[in-house]
């Protein structure tokens, strides 16, 4: 199972009760929680060796053992956990002794949004420390590395802090006629240089500082120590030398010939089709100016600019011609700008701009004035007059900004924004701004779930489920759709995410129980045998309630079960093993079924058929619809067949969109198949069964 979003909790209480109250609340929240409980220092100690923890919740008192007594533990044995002291309900939070022993916070047990809050915070600090430190000692290594590939290299390299030396290896201290390092050290970089040369090394350096260059390399004239004066280039880039900031100064080895260097340089870093850069060379720029901004020393703006609807536009072109459109709207754009920007070809039809030391207004500014730019121009592409527009995303680098690869996310969804806005504009994608939004529209999703809830405008699907072994019965997968004010069918996709954030799945999964129920007393009444597949999400299995719901439901309608199977996520069931147990014992002894669905991906897979006693399996889409291509997945297949027919657990093969499948299902010993292939989803109960093969 991946740990990716797991929260792995330690808690020290005397009652069980007090921390799964806490815990639930974290889940609640859709944290995926592992909890490990202890009493005393001894626990803790195990606890802390056996295994990974990301966070301590502590009982400020126990009868056994205080958060005190932990704290102290933590920093006796130098362990860096943040420990959050949980206080008394109903009363301010008062740990000071606590906090001054260490503990990174205090919360009463009442407040539970204070400790979602500080929990997140405590947890993503953790993270940075930890990261931290493996950064830290990755970055001796690399150093050590570094030095010993710079000492035996040809080229002649040295370090530069403040314009003066701090390292340099033996091709460079030969170049220049030195003998020893320490010749050279705190020596001026100016004093490689011939004094007509001075001025122009000190602007190139004074624009170095500042990010300003859009070349990094300068050809000036070298100066021996004996006064011997040669051609050099030197090319800067930044480094760090036992952790101080530093340039690094590179004078290549001439021995092959100087004009083919330059030419294999510059294509380099030319995108050949608009003769613009190219991505890797702007990924490197976008990482200096990183480097800067962490600094402090520089910021700037980042945009992508994507043509619009280029699809159709090749369609009407070819390819060819949509190339030349390309090269047109390069030209274009690099007429529009200034010296101090870096434009390249990020791929396809999206244009990259990186400005220097501008802010967010000016950004805007140019966007704006690029957008009318590209929407006036018209291409003549080999007698078709061609107009497009541009969407453009934006972006601010500074301080807050530790690599390319955020940048590039956070400008594809500013791209993103405009164009799903219609195009030919820009947006400025501002994190802060775009998560609040994200909020505001979770709020709206959960008020228009809760009016549908109101308004009964949900609807059933049903999707058949047909045995590969003639056994008798009507099996149907059970799917729900919400229908808008005006009668419209919104896909899961569009409105469960959101009723789970917003707590209100195990509402949705209420009603489609409860009218399940309906149909089915209907169905025994029609004589007609019909097995019903329903699927319980997660915010149904940690609901203390449903399961009291669902007997309560059950009794009152007098209703037979052995029709009914209840269906878990496995990934969802492993995260909560123990609900998830308490959950199928109980199904059980209501006389239900119930099924594992996306089974088989997870590590030791089949390990959790010992620990969640199911009737049924739905095997993974992943390994099902590429099947015939794939030999792994079909002896994945053959094995958990062969380990489920051994324990009695029925297999069943979902997402089946071909005939071609059902032969290799049928060698692997699967017992249902469901999907595309014998019916979509439908309103009616309408599948010929008896026909089905």
């Amino acid at each position: 199972m991946s740990d990716k979003n797991l929260l792995r909790i330690l808690t020290l209480f005397d009652n069980s009760e007090e921390a799964e109250s806490l815990i639930n609340i974290l889940r609640n929240a859709g944290q995926i929680i592992r909890d490990v409980r202890i009493e005393d220092e001894e626990d803790l100690q195990a606890a802390l060796e056996e295994n990974p923890i990301d966070i301590i919740l502590a009982k400020r008192e126990t009868p056994i053992y205080s958060a005190k007594q932990a704290i102290e533990f933590l920093q006796k044995t130098d362990r860096d956990f943040p420990l959050i002291v949980i206080t008394e309900p109903g009363k301010p939070a008062d740990a000071l002794e606590e906090l001054q022993a260490g503990a990174r916070d205090m919360v009463a047990s009442d407040q539970p949004e204070q400790l979602r809050h500080i929990v997140n915070r405590e947890v993503n600090d953790l993270k940075i420390r930890r990261a931290f430190r493996r950064n830290e000692q990755m970055l001796l290594e690399t150093e050590k590395r570094t030095r010993y590939l710079i000492d035996q290299s040809r080229d002649a390299i040295a370090y530069v802090h403040d314009g003066m030396h701090i390292y340099a290896n033996s091709a460079y201290l030969k170049m220049f006629g030195y003998t020893d390092l320490e010749d050279i050290e705190g020596v001026p970089i100016l004093d490689m240089v011939g004094a007509e040369d001075h001025p122009l090394l000190k602007d190139f350096l004074r624009k170095y500082a500042k990010g300003q260059n859009t070349e990094d390399n300068i050809e000036v004239e070298g100066k021996q120590v004996n006064g011997d004066s040669f051609s050099i280039t030197m090319e800067f880039s930044r480094a760090s030398m036992e952790g101080e900031s530093c340039s690094q100064i590179i004078i290549r080895d001439q021995s092959h010939s100087e004009e083919l260097e330059k030419r294999l340089h510059s294509l380099s870093k030319q995108d050949l089709l608009t003769n613009l850069y190219n991505r890797p060379h702007f990924l490197e720029q976008i990482n200096k100016l990183l480097g800067l901004s962490v600094e402090g020393k520089a910021h700037g703006v980042l945009m992508f600019i994507s043509i619009d609807k280029f699809e159709s536009i090749r369609e009407a072109v070819d390819i060819s011609g949509a190339d030349l459109l390309l090269a047109d709207i390069a030209g274009l754009l690099k007429s529009q700008i200034g010296q101090n920007c870096i434009l390249a070809r990020y791929e396809g039809p999206i244009f990259s701009l990186l400005l220097h030391n501008i802010d967010i207004e000016q950004a805007e500014e140019i966007a704006d004035s690029l957008c009318q730019a590209i929407r006036e121009h018209t291409s003549d592409i080999n007698g078709k007059l061609i107009n497009t527009t541009a969407s453009i995303g934006i972006m601010r680098i500074n301080e807050t900004i530790s690599n390319s690869h955020e940048c590039i996310s956070r400008v594809e969804k500013g791209c993103e924004i405009a164009q799903k806005a219609g195009g030919d504009q820009y947006s400025v994608y501002n994190p802060a701004v775009a998560e609040l939004a994200e909020k505001e529209q979770i709020n709206q999703w959960a008020f228009l779930i809760k009016e549908a809830l109101k308004q009964n405008r949900f609807r059933l699907l049903f999707q058949p489920i047909v045995s590969l072994h003639g056994e008798h019965g009507a099996h149907y997968e059970v799917l729900v759709r919400m229908l808008d004010e005006n009668g419209k069918e919104l896909q899961p996709d569009k409105f469960l995410p959101a009723a789970n954030n917003a707590d209100l799945t195990k509402y949705i999964d209420r009603w489609v129980i409860a009218n399940i129920f309906k149909l089915l007393i209907d169905r025994e009444k029609q004589g007609l045998l019909t097995r019903f597949f329903v699927k319980i999400s997660e915010n149904s299995l940690t609901d203390p309630e449903f399961i009291p719901w669902i007997s309560e439901r059950i009794r009152a309608l007098r209703l037979t079960t052995e029709n009914l199977i209840f269906e878990l996520d496995e990934d969802t069931a492993l995260n909560h093993i123990k609900p998830a147990r308490v959950l199928i014992d109980s199904l059980k002894q209501l006389h239900c079924r119930t099924a594992l669905q996306n089974f088989g991906v997870e590590n030791n897979t089949l390990e959790s058929l010992r620990q969640l006693k199911v009737d049924y399996i739905k095997l993974h889409y992943d390994l099902i619809h590429n099947l015939a291509q794939s030999v792994e997945n079909q002896e994945k297949v053959k094995a958990i067949t062969s380990a489920t027919s051994g324990q009695n657990i029925k297999a069943i093969a979902s997402f089946v969109e071909d005939a071609n499948s059902l032969a290799l299902l049928w060698q692997c010993q699967v017992d249902f198949i469901q999907g595309y292939f014998l019916q979509q989803p439908n309103t009616e109960l309408n599948y010929s069964f008896d026909d089905a093969f």
